[in-house]
């Protein structure tokens, strides 16, 4: 296990927050179950002739029973609460009835998903299906005074006890649905006992399966990436993550591991944790080992096998982390602007150069080139390629490595070829990373190398309009004859 991630957990407190006293969604998990154990077969006495020894039969892994208590619908229904009920969800709310009605079928194709990623629940003892309720709620006094909340829980937002959540109504009905599957998300991942991952994972996970679009008659789709402030009104994360940036105030992974219960009274923590769950999830280089975690969220393993999973790419999880925090937007394209890295070979002498082909629908790609600190070299780049805008409607537009004058992203022309230098030792991720300090390349450059590390290019694109790019550049890089 590396100091990298060591750091981030010495003195990390992993208890659950108790109460909503923010805008963010909290959960509860104070009232976990005991371990319920299934008993063994009896051991008979019998003599050696009639049968062999006896053996002891595994204990068998179950659910907990449901302690839901039970309610009088139809006093409830009398009192102006409205019941929707699914196979998954049993809702009570006294919001108006059409919208209300269809969430315990979009709770139900949550849950299709949570088994899919996260694997299934065990049967409990009765074989009965696992069903989750609700309380969605406008008049926080009718429901206090009809003894469907908790006399401990103050509810701002949400909460979420077993195998049942609380929330207020929200304002967007984009954020109620999303506010409602994270609480649901909350009692998939915390009813079974012992649950103690930290709490970057279990919130940052509520909201990453939180984060839906509808598509009509069509199934839902979880675990996406918000396209809009609009389309996702109320969400809120990816502003979170940018104001922080802007004000260097980011956080490294150690510093995530290190989050505390007392940190997520504020809304920042839900968006940290959420884009580290989006950004490990969706880089194809560290879906799979991330994915393996969610087995391993009772007990205390989690950490320890989330430091041995990562801890040899320590160096370039930090730089690539860090690179995401400051490009995040709304539609950002995680799995094309993942990183392949390739250490750079330096080139021999002015008579040696490197040609490179470099990807309009991705971000940064090495150029196997090792540029030396106080060295000049030049860069030569050729071909033409067609870019998008996710945002317009017009034509793709024709580019050469120069770039268009007329449409800008982060300042310079979209299309320009862009450099920057990624040492291959020291420090990384933090905010002076040699990643963060970009070259504009054009057709052709000449420029001293600031540092020495690997030479990697990409063409200028907002991050949420790589996917229709299309074509490349050939580029040649050479040490200069003249300084």
């Amino acid at each position: 296990m590396g100091l990298w991630f060591l750091i981030g957990l010495i003195g990390c407190d992993k208890t659950n927050p108790r109460d909503a006293t923010t805008s963010e969604p909290k959960h509860h998990s104070s009232d976990q179950p005991a371990a319920e154990k299934q008993q063994t077969t009896p051991i008979v006495a019998t003599s050696k002739a009639d049968s062999p020894p006896p053996t002891v039969r595994p204990e068998r892994i179950v659910r907990p029973d449901d302690r839901r208590p039970r309610h009088d619908d139809a006093r409830l229904a009398d009192a102006g609460i409205h019941i929707f009920a699914s196979k998954r969800l049993k809702l009570y709310t006294d919001i108006e009835p059409e919208e209300a009605r269809p969430l315990p079928a979009l709770v139900d194709q949550l849950y299709v998903e949570l088994e899919a990623y996260l694997g299934p629940l065990p049967p409990d003892i009765a074989g009965s299906d696992f069903q989750i309720s609700g309380f969605l709620i406008q008049d926080l006094a009718l429901f206090r005074e009809l003894g469907l909340i908790p006399e401990d829980f103050t509810i701002e937002h949400g909460a979420q006890r077993r195998n049942e959540f609380w929330m207020r109504d929200q304002e967007f009905n984009y954020y109620r649905r999303h506010l409602l599957l994270h609480e649901a998300t909350h009692c998939f991942m915390n009813f079974m006992p012992g649950v103690d991952a930290p709490l970057w994972y279990l919130e940052g996970m509520a909201e990453y399966f939180g984060a839906h679009q509808l598509h009509g008659e069509m199934p839902a789709t979880f675990r996406v990436m918000p396209t809009s402030p609009h389309d996702f009104a109320g969400f809120g994360r990816i502003s979170i993550i940018r104001k922080d940036v802007a004000a260097n105030k980011t956080l490294s992974i150690p510093a995530m591991m290190a989050l505390t219960a007392s940190d997520f009274v504020v809304p920042d923590p839900y968006g940290w944790s959420w884009a580290l769950c989006a950004f490990l999830d969706g880089t194809p280089r560290y879906h799979e080992r991330f994915q393996k975690l969610s087995g391993f969220t009772q007990g205390t393993q989690f950490v320890r096998l989330f430091a041995e999973s990562f801890d040899e790419d320590q160096r370039d999880l930090a730089t690539e982390w860090r690179l995401f925090q400051g490009n995040l937007q709304y539609g950002y394209d995680i799995a094309r602007a993942a990183i392949d890295f390739k250490p750079g070979i330096p080139l021999k002498d002015e008579q040696t150069k490197q040609a490179v082909i470099v990807e309009a629908c991705r971000g940064w790609q090495s150029s196997c080139v090792l540029l030396e600190e106080g060295q000049t070299y030049e860069v030569a780049a050729a071909g033409r390629f067609t870019l998008t805008d996710s945002s317009s409607t017009s034509k793709p537009w024709v580019s050469e490595p120069r770039g268009i004058s007329f449409r800008y992203f982060d300042g310079r022309p979209i299309g320009t070829l862009l450099g920057c230098l990624r040492t291959e030792s020291g420090p990384a991720g933090g905010l002076d990373d040699s990643m963060l300090h970009v070259i504009e390349l054009g057709s052709e450059c000449k420029f001293k190398a600031p540092v020495t590390g690997t030479l990697y290019l990409r063409l200028n694109d907002a991050w949420n309009s790589l996917y229709d790019n299309q074509g490349q550049v050939n580029v040649v890089i050479r040490r200069s004859l003249q300084p």
